[in-house]
Order: C-alpha cells, then structure tokens, then sequence
C-alpha cells in the first residue's frame, strides 16, 4: 500500500480512538488515583493505552517520514534519519508497553 494511503487510513483511524482518549482522560479527574491505577492495570485499560499510543506513534512515524523525505535532499542521510525516527518510535512504544504492565 502506499505510504500517504497508509498516513491517510491511521488518520481516520485516529479519529475514534483520539475521541474515546479524550473523554477518558477528562473522566479521569474524577477518580481517585487508586481507581486509576487499578483502571489502567486492568485488561481493558492497558488494552486502550496501548492501542492510543500505538496509533499515535504509528502516525506521527509516517508524518516524520515524509517530512524527512521532502526536505533532506542527501538520500544516505534521509535514510539513516528514517532509521533512527523508526527505532525511536519502536523503542516509545515498547516502552510504553513496559511502563503500562508494570502497573
């Protein structure tokens, strides 16, 4: 698939998923930090961060991609950025991934 398709389809994607997110960051003021705590190290919670974060880096990688495609002209040096924007996304996201299971 193409890469703008691909920008484009996370895009739409996002759109529930950043909806969803935002109401539940709200609801979250209203509640104590224990129930926080128990709501993200509960299956669904951890399932929704990840899935938030995964999108959000899935997206902001892509947009990173094509930036660097438009204004690095040098192509050695327009993929080892790529490479290291890929892996520090990858690197985020497994993180994120520790940070929410160790709750």
């Amino acid at each position: 698939m193409e890469h703008w398709k691909l920008q484009r389809i996370s895009a739409l994607i996002m759109i529930p998923v950043v909806i969803f997110s935002l109401f539940y960051i709200v609801n979250i003021t209203s509640i104590s930090y224990v129930q926080l705590i128990d709501d993200l190290s509960s299956v669904s919670g951890f399932l929704i961060s990840v899935l938030f974060i995964g999108f959000i880096l899935s997206h902001s990688s892509l947009g990173l991609e094509v930036i660097i495609e438009d204004y690095i002209h040098n192509e050695n040096l327009q993929k080892n950025i790529i490479s290291l924007s890929k892996l520090l996304h990858i690197t985020s996201f497994f993180l994120t991934i520790l940070i929410l299971a160790s709750i």
